[in-house]
């Protein structure tokens, strides 16, 4: 017969908590460590199990009130919206972008504080592909548009790394309704 000793220890361990922008919630990873001893004769084995909790599942409901949420901050930051029922589609289809969004409008506000931002999803009529398009349009263009414009897009190009769907910030060259 064997001895058996078993001893847990959690930790709570969050070297960089999982905070979603869009929500302000931060979530802590959680990983339990078990310890086991076994001691059959003279032999001692030592297991480590690891559990990693999940993250809270968002539900389709908390979704659609966490893109809600976005679009009424986009509207108070004087983001004009296209059609709302789209831009939200897109944004159920792809909400990694929605975390994505906020920084990319505070990019574009930085570089581009004279423009008047419009965030729309844009249809390609000649292949099968949609996108999130943040328009700058300006009163007057001049050279250093289209260079503060890229400057603006460096500074969150990264964030959609490993995301589906895409956000561009570009112009249309047309004037601010």
């Amino acid at each position: 017969m064997s001895n058996m000793s078993t001893s847990a220890v959690t930790c709570n361990v969050s070297p960089a908590p999982l905070w979603n922008p869009g929500t302000g919630i931060t979530y802590q990873s959680r990983q339990t460590f078990t310890f086991r001893q076994r001691q059959p004769s003279s032999t001692l084995e030592t297991s480590i199990t690891f559990q990693k909790e999940q993250e809270p599942q968002l539900s389709a409901t908390s979704l659609i009130e966490e893109i809600n949420v976005l679009l009424e901050d986009l509207q108070k930051a004087e983001v004009r919206l296209g059609e709302r029922e789209r831009i939200c589609e897109y944004l159920l289809q792809f909400p990694d972008l929605i975390e994505v969004i906020p920084q990319a409008v505070d990019a574009a506000q930085s570089h581009l504080p004279e423009a008047r931002l419009f965030l729309e999803v844009y249809r390609d009529p000649e292949i099968e592909d949609q996108y999130l398009v943040l328009y700058a349009r300006f009163q007057e263009y001049d050279e250093s548009v289209v260079d503060r414009i890229e400057a603006a897009e460096r500074e969150y190009l990264d964030l959609l790394t490993d995301k589906e769907g895409w956000l561009q910030l570009t112009t249309d060259f047309r004037e601010p309704e």
